[in-house]
């Protein structure tokens, strides 16, 4: 192979780590989400010997600069530089989950080689406000609000999804399937719609229109957090179309139970 051919064949980019699995004796396939060329799925061979070059930076969430290789079925990683372990997550149970929820929803609402820069700074930097120490609860609620909008899932929050009628200060339901919130006329619409007490609405409006700097100081109840989980929680599911795991792990570990349970 000339140099001119082997350079071709090679390609670079800064990404985020969202998923491994173990491949064959010491291979592992990796999604990673990327700046430059969006979702990935690529192949670290021998990554699992104990003199792999590529085992350090490739770890879950970390943010690397790869060299890959184009292959057949799947890249290769080649090279790896590591920009941001984010070691703070280390030992932190609440605020790794949080973080693998939001990377799990870039994974599972994105597709795969579609260049998107803002879906990439929004996962970067809500994985680095957790790692940093800012409240996981409400970067997550910020992320999944801004997730759903950028792939066209946004929440419609201040008008009947149905009519168009504004909203007034009392529980409404929010339907996943029309894509936000119905007014009492408008409930048959949708008797999947799950409802949402006014502060709740409250909340989301909050950060839709103020972002994290509203909302990150305010102390809201357990309740009201609950309520609020549940609630994005089952709006990712029906745009998914699966379970998301990452939280359901936590809480089953904060009640001492399985996952299933």
């Amino acid at each position: 192979m000339t140099e001119s051919s082997r350079h071709d064949r090679l390609y670079r980019g800064e990404a985020i780590v969202l998923q491994g699995i173990d491949f064959k004796e010491a291979d592992r396939i990796l999604t990673v989400y990327s700046r430059e060329h969006g979702k990935l799925s690529v192949i670290a061979k021998a990554i699992r010997k104990p003199t792999s070059r590529l085992g350090f930076g490739l770890d879950h969430l970390s943010r690397v600069r790869l060299t890959l290789a184009h292959g057949r079925t799947l890249d290769t990683v080649t090279n790896v530089e590591l920009l941001d372990p984010h070691l703070e997550l280390s030992g932190q149970i609440e605020a790794y989950a949080y973080a693998s929820h939001i990377a799990e929803l870039v994974h599972r609402l994105t597709q795969e080689r579609q260049e998107n820069r803002t879906i990439y700074e929004l996962l970067s930097g809500g994985i680095r406000a957790i790692a940093d120490g800012i409240d996981p609860f409400a970067v997550a609620r910020y992320f999944e609000l801004a997730l759903f909008s950028i792939v066209g899932f946004r929440v419609e929050l201040y008008r009947c999804i149905n009519c168009g009628r504004e909203l007034q200060a009392s529980e409404h339901a929010l339907s996943a399937r029309l894509g936000g919130f119905l007014c009492p006329l408008c409930l048959a619409e949708d008797r999947a719609a799950v409802g949402l007490s006014v502060n709740a609405q409250k909340y989301l409006r909050l950060l839709d229109r103020g972002g994290l700097d509203q909302t990150v100081n305010r102390d809201i109840s357990i309740d009201l957090q609950r309520e609020l989980e549940r609630a994005m929680l089952g709006y990712a599911r029906f745009h998914t179309e699966r379970d998301l795991t990452c939280l359901a792990v936590l809480r089953s570990i904060q009640a001492g139970t399985r996952p299933e349970d």
